[in-house]
């Protein structure tokens, strides 16, 4: 998997893990998480994360770090 792929997959998991919470990138925001704008560049790939962003959003979500990693099968 490149790169690229891998980003993507990141923010195809960000999203999922903020959908299963039932949250708008707002939401996340007003918990003080990160700034919505920032939260959509992220999510459809405009912007990388950083790891601490990973790891405090993995967090939020109540996700182990791996989840953002895992290949779906």
């Amino acid at each position: 998997m490149n790169e690229k792929k891998i980003n993507q997959f990141i923010s195809h998991q960000l999203v999922k893990a903020r959908e299963e919470m039932l949250l708008t990138q707002k939401k996340v925001e007003e918990n003080g998480i990160i700034k919505q704008s920032t939260l959509s560049k992220i999510e459809n790939g405009i912007k990388k994360i950083s790891a601490s962003q990973l790891f405090i959003l993995a967090n939020f979500y109540k996700k182990p770090i791996e989840y953002f990693f895992e290949n779906e099968k």
